[in-house]
Order: C-alpha cells, then sequence, then structure tokens
C-alpha cells in the first residue's frame, strides 16, 4: 500500500517539474568537504527551510537503506512509531519503504508498527523530494528494466520512524545497531515561533551544545526533533565523532515576518575531532584568514571574510604565534571557546601581531618575513590531583592552564619541546601566573588540553 502525498502544494510544489526545479536551486554555492552516513536537517515548507536541507542532503553519503528519525507532531503513543507501508508517494514519484528491516527492527526495539501517526505528519514526507531528487529512486516494475533500465538510478528503500515519548538513548542504539548497514536522516527544525534576535540566540545555544556534545543542557523548547538530535549526538558521543555545522538561519531572514520566526539548522556526522576536520579542508583558509587580518590592520582597515564556510561559524578557541627569523614575534590566544572560531581567529591574530605586551607592533616591512602557527585548542579538562607531586605525573603532554583565585596562566602543549623537564616546566608556568616558582597550595587548580596545529610548514 502506498502513503500518497499530503504536503503537495502547500509544504512544496505538487508539479514535479516546479518542484526539481526548486530543489536544484539550493544546489547553487554549497561546498562538500565530506560526505557523512548520518545528517540532521530541517522539516519546514522548502520555501524557507530548502537551503538548510540540501547543504546537510548534499553531504549524505547514500547506503540502500535510509532511516528517516523524525518528531511525531500530531499523534502521542511511547518509543517509536513503524509504518506498514510498503511505499510513500511525492510528485517526483514512489519511494520504497524497507519492510523487512522494519520487522527486523520491531523484533529488537521497542514500538509499534502502524500507518495512523504518518497519515498526516510532514517532517518524514518533505525531505522525501531531496532524497529522489539527488539519487533519482524510481518505482521499479518490469517495463522499467526492459525499456529504461539505465535511467533508473540507485536504488533506495527507507525506514520511515516517527518518535513519541522516547529515551534518545533508544535512537542512539538503533543508529548503532545499523550503521554499517545504512544511513541515518535526523529530522528536526529548531525554534519555534520567538522574535528573531531570540530564536537566534536559543538557535545559537543549540548548535553549540550539538557541536560539542553536551546532552546534559538540551531543552525541549529547543528543537520538535530533539529526541532524534540527542540521539545522533549521543552516538557521536560514544564513537569520538563530531557534528560538523553546515547551514544555520531562520525564517525571519526568508520572510518579512521578524516576530515569529522558526530556527532551521543542519549538520553532518565527522569521525574525528572537529579541530582535525578545520586541519584537513581549511588549513589553508585559516592561515589566510590570519594573515589577511594582520595585513589589513597594517593598513588600518577591518578584514571580512569573503564566503565563510558554515562550520568555521562554529565557537572555538585558538591561539595565533607569529615568528620572524625563528623568534617569537608574538603570540595571544583564547583558553575557552566564547565566540564563533572565525572571529576568534582573525581577534587573536590582531592581538598576536600588535597588542602581545613582550613585544612591539608588528611593522609593516616585516610582514613577508613571518611566519604562522595557529593552535586549535580541545576542550579543557579539569586536572584532579592530590598534591604537586601527583599534579606532576599528569601534566604531560598537555597544554596546561594554571590558575589560583585571580591568577592564571597558561602554556601550550609545544612548550614542552624547550621544558621538557615537568618540574621545571610547571615552575615556569608558576612564575607566569605571578606566583613563586617554589609556591604551592590547595587553592590551585589545573586544567588539561591539547592542541591542533596549523603552520605555513604544514600546509
Amino acid at each position: 500500500m502506498n502513503k500518497e502525498a499530503s504536503f503537495a502544494g502547500t509544504f512544496y510544489p505538487d508539479g514535479s517539474e516546479e518542484l526539481n526545479s526548486l530543489i536544484n536551486s539550493f544546489k547553487e554555492n554549497t561546498k562538500i568537504e565530506y560526505k557523512s552516513k548520518a545528517i540532521i536537517v530541517p522539516h519546514a515548507g522548502l520555501i524557507y527551510s530548502g537551503h538548510a536541507a540540501m547543504a546537510g542532503f548534499l553531504h549524505l553519503d547514500f547506503s540502500e537503506t535510509i532511516f528517516i528519525i523524525a518528531p511525531s507532531h500530531h499523534k502521542i503513543f511511547n518509543n517509536i512509531a513503524l509504518p506498514k507501508y510498503t511505499y510513500f508517494d511525492t510528485p517526483l514519484g514512489s519511494i520504497e519503504v524497507n519492510n523487512l528491516l522494519i520487522k527486523e527492527i520491531a523484533e529488537k526495539f521497542p514500538c509499534i508498527i502502524t500507518d495512523e501517526p504518518f497519515e498526516n505528519e510532514h517532517s518524514i514526507e518533505v525531505q522525501l523530494p531531496f532524497l529522489q531528487n539527488i539519487c533519482y529512486p524510481h518505482k521499479q516494475n518490469a517495463a522499467d528494466f526492459v525499456k529504461n533500465l539505465t535511467k533508473l538510478g540507485k536504488r533506495l528503500k527507507i525506514v520511515p520512524i516517527l518518535v513519541g515519548r522516547c529515551d534518545y538513548k533508544l535512537i542512539a542504539d538503533l543508529i548503532s545497531e545499523y550503521w554499517e548497514r545504512a544511513s541515518f536522516v535526523i529530522s528536526s527544525d529548531l525554534s519555534h515561533f520567538y522574535p528573531q534576535n531570540l530564536s537566534r540566540q536559543i538557535d545559537s545555544y543549540t548548535a553549540t551544545i550539538i557541536e560539542t556534545g553536551k546532552l546534559e543542557c538540551f531543552e525541549p523548547v529547543q528543537a520538535c526533533g530533539l529526541i532524534g538530535i540527542k540521539g545522533l549526538t549521543e552516538f557521536a558521543n560514544r564513537n569520538g565523532y563530531s557534528l560538523i555545522r553546515a547551514e544555520m538561519y531562520n525564517s525571519g531572514d526568508i520572510s518579512n515576518d521578524k516576530d515569529r520566526v522558526v530556527g532551521y539548522g543542519s549538520w553532518y556526522l565527522y569521525p574525528d575531532t572537529t579541530n582535525n576536520f578545520y586541519k584537513t579542508f581549511y588549513s589553508q583558509y585559516i592561515l589566510n584568514t590570519v594573515k589577511e587580518s594582520i595585513k589589513n590592520s597594517l593598513s588600518e582597515k577591518e578584514y571580512i571574510p569573503k564566503h565563510i564556510p558554515p562550520s568555521l561559524t562554529q565557537y572555538g578557541a585558538s591561539f595565533v604565534t607569529i615568528k620572524i627569523n625563528g623568534q617569537l614575534r608574538g603570540c595571544i590566544g583564547s583558553v575557552y571557546p566564547t565566540k564563533p572560531l572565525i572571529i576568534d581567529l582573525i581577534d587573536n591574530a590582531k592581538n598576536a601581531a600588535f597588542y602581545d605586551p613582550r613585544f612591539i607592533p608588528i611593522r609593516e616591512e616585516e610582514f613577508e618575513h613571518l611566519t604562522f602557527s595557529i593552535s586549535l585548542l580541545s576542550k579543557i579538562e579539569s586536572i584532579p590531583f592530590k598534591d604537586e607531586k601527583d599534579l606532576l605525573t599528569k601534566i604531560y603532554p598537555y597544554g596546561i592552564v594554571l590558575s589560583e583565585r585571580e591568577k592564571r596562566a597558561v602554556y601550550l602543549p609545544v612548550v614542552w619541546e624547550q621544558l621538557p623537564d615537568k618540574e621545571i616546566f610547571l615552575n615556569s608556568l608558576k612564575e607566569k601566573a605571578g606566583l613563586p616558582p617554589d609556591y604551592f597550595s590547595k587553592n590551585i587548580e589545573a586544567f588539561k588540553f591539547t592542541t591542533t596545529t596549523i603552520s605555513d610548514e604544514t600546509t
């Protein structure tokens, strides 16, 4: 039995040519760095959320089976719901349901199998035209194979899942169980019906939680598909993966209504740290940003980068180190992520060049002789210790923050190259914080971090 399209003509065009044309328009100016097996995408009307959705879908690494995990907006039930339908229809054709896999899921996970919650639910339906547009799936029959086999495109089946009252760990377990056999689309909008400025604040907070994996900070009002988002975030945390931002904006950026807006964002899963993602795909861009920031400041111009990658609008902390003829010429940075990384890089570049108190400001004639190293910081972790002897066993090979009340100092991991002895390293850090080298007290706190380095020598 086919699930007929319920929202053609409202959430998206009901004509195939018009629908394909609209979806194709969202593909413009989207750079694809990495293909991922899991994405988060919005599900509103395409004229509002389509650009954000396509930014996610273009990063999707398609498997023959694609899970679409979406919130139920109208029906209340426990755990998850799976359909009996064999196909879902849109103006672009029919897309097959993997009913065999649904039966298998029902044997392993708490769920209900019923079509009722799917009958008037948009959160799955609006995702289907994107899959069809990109993969050209087609309802296959004998005539298709004989007449037009070469034009069928990639065979594709879906597993539509609606989420009810559910523990997010169930979603994480489901993703883990089928990770090797499928790809995953998490369907969710962000904040709903706040004034635009407040919506941006809420969505920025939500994005930071998704990107740092701090599940305990989520609140239900942040996203309608929050359980699915938390499930994928939990899966990422379990496996040391990161969620990379592909796009984020709100309906007020599209329409003239700034009073009641809906937020949209898309992310894709990356099997490493975010900082290693930056190094792999954006080393040269980051180096150019740092250099241009300083170069423009020398001409008393404000530098505003063009075509900023969405991933670099994620919050991050960095240090910029400048050398001339191998000698330090400036080094300033941020220990904690308090602003988008692109802004942090620009600010720290200017501060290292012109406001490091140890050096006079860089002069224009020096610029072409400078070399640059950017350290992207991991999250800061507290180091528990009993006494100084215990602390000394735990500081290598990390970057270390040492603090006591208002006194604080930081050394990057690279400092170990100059101070390889642990005791000398720690004593020097104390002096940098304004403490005697032989000083120690129960009020001292220590924190550790790692860095990912991008430099002239590594690009």
